[in-house]
């Protein structure tokens, strides 16, 4: 009898770019014991980084087979204050023969830090087919009840079946639950695939307070309040930045635009295909630019003349058509343009006083909270007044605090404008944001103010019409054909 050869599935060690890597396993995979995360933040920080991802490249992306755990908390510890993580980290490539291969090992690595959990294992044996009794006895899941994981098994009927997660990928991107999570490796991928695309929605933004020039933590925007009551004039964003880092305060400094997955979702979920999109809020490209990529006609107002400039530059750039942005007061603008077949009515709108877009005293930034919300209101009105019935409305909106410290209930004050509109609230969805600057930043706002820390934002879906025709106007998505047709073209890979 011949001995076996046991060969060398090790391709090389090299550094990636560990920011970039996504994993095949979903989110309730695996869940932490006996203080695992901090055990592990812990090693970490002691004993540096001593042992190399795990990582199958395929198709230009390198899937991590072990190590989640660690790029999770290696994210935590590059936000702590007095730490820094190098944007490249080693990693070991293994070969791999195919996706079903690659997840094998990954059930075979598993961390001691964090255990499986029934239902995280049950999703992912089912998602890749996996022959669970065949890969078992090379496993150590701590507390595994393998009568139990039996049941549920037998419960959910033939692992030849797609799990529910992995269908409702397939058929709508992400699936339509009232949670979307921007954290996650997949959302944060097709993000950057996104932006690759090469627009710029800061372009001629030198006059907005925004990103590195806002995008900042409420005690930012404190700060600004002082100096401006201080020096007797506005002080510029330079100044404020540099005074904040003189006091040690954390800044963000990095850039800010509407996140394009997010837009691509609503565009898909609640427009019809090919539909006419309404935005009285338009700020940046983004929005557009996902809607002439996806092929939705698009009109966009703004109040600054550069802005819509600047917007218009990049559409032309992607030689992007019946994508349009208009400059004026929408409040006025609404009164005087009839936009024919509104199909979707999407926006994000200013954040009361949150960040000051120009000095225009029509721009709402400027405005008390009572004016903001008269004309905030009239705006939604005169909006809705120009969507089609049995259409959706969607505004992406968060709460912001007043200069005591109490919410204005901007979030409340929308779904009552959309009512006194004439549409009915119909969902609400949760966008949790990636925690960024957010864990430096909150020990103080908690101590200072028993301020918790907001890291979501409120996207809020209204109907105007008989929710009876919903079926009809809005046929089954099965987006994964989409895609696909998408992945074709030269300017675009998701």
């Amino acid at each position: 009898m011949n001995d076996q050869i046991i060969g060398s599935r090790i391709l090389k060690t090299e550094l990636i770019k560990w920011g970039k890597l996504q994993f095949l396993q979903q989110e309730n995979f695996k869940e932490w014991v006996n203080n695992g995360s901090e055990k592990l933040i812990e090693s970490i920080i002691k004993y540096q980084f001593i042992d190399p991802f795990k990582v199958w490249h395929h198709q230009g992306v390198n899937y991590c087979l072990d190590g989640r755990h660690r790029y999770l908390d290696l994210n935590f510890v590059s936000q702590m204050a007095g730490h820094q993580v190098p944007e490249e980290l080693p990693a070991t490539f293994i070969d791999c023969a195919n996706m079903k291969e690659a997840a094998e090992l990954v059930l075979v690595y598993s961390s001691a830090y964090a255990k499986i959990t029934q239902q995280g294992l049950l999703d992912f044996v089912q998602n890749f087919d996996l022959d669970f009794p065949d890969l078992q006895g090379l496993m150590n899941i701590p507390d595994f009840d393998n009568i139990a994981f039996e049941g549920l098994m037998n419960n959910t009927g033939s692992t030849n079946q797609p799990i529910v997660p992995s269908s409702l990928k397939d058929s709508f991107i992400f699936p339509p639950f009232s949670i979307l999570d921007t954290r996650s490796g997949v959302w944060q991928e097709r993000k950057r695939k996104w932006i690759a695309l090469g627009f710029n929605s800061q372009e001629t933004r030198e006059d907005v307070e925004l990103i590195a020039k806002s995008g900042q933590s409420t005690a930012i925007y404190e700060l600004r309040n002082k100096m401006r009551e201080s020096l007797g004039r506005e002080p510029s964003w330079d100044e404020i930045i540099d005074y904040a880092k003189q006091k040690g305060m954390h800044v963000y400094e990095g850039a800010s635009i509407f996140d394009p997955v997010l837009c691509e979702l609503s565009y898909r979920w609640f427009c019809p295909k090919g539909g006419r999109i309404l935005d009285p809020f338009a700020g940046g490209s983004v929005r557009g630019v996902v809607a002439g990529i996806l092929g939705y006609p698009y009109d966009g107002i703004d109040l600054r003349l550069a802005q819509v400039e600047a917007n218009r530059k990049q559409a032309a750039l992607l030689n992007l058509e019946d994508v349009t942005w208009h400059a004026g007061d929408s409040n006025e603008f609404l009164d005087e343009v009839e936009f024919k077949d509104v199909d979707f009515l999407y926006s994000c709108p200013p954040y009361a006083d949150l960040e000051k877009y120009s000095d225009d005293p029509k721009d709402l930034s400027n405005m008390d909270y009572a004016d903001f919300k008269e004309v905030y209101f009239s705006i939604i009105k005169k909006s809705v007044a120009q969507l089609k019935e049995d259409r959706f409305a969607c505004f992406v909106v968060g709460d912001v605090r007043d200069k005591k410290g109490f919410y204005y209930n901007f979030v409340s004050d929308t779904i009552q404008a959309f009512k006194d509109a004439g549409m009915e609230y119909y969902n609400e969805i949760i966008l949790v944001n990636v925690v960024g600057s957010l864990a430096v930043r909150v020990r103080r706002q908690f101590n200072g103010g028993r301020k918790i820390g907001k890291m979501h934002q409120n996207v809020l879906v209204f109907y105007k019409g008989d929710p009876k025709k919903i079926k009809q106007n809005y046929p089954e998505l099965n987006l994964g054909e989409d895609l696909e047709e998408l992945n074709n073209q030269p300017n675009i890979a998701l």
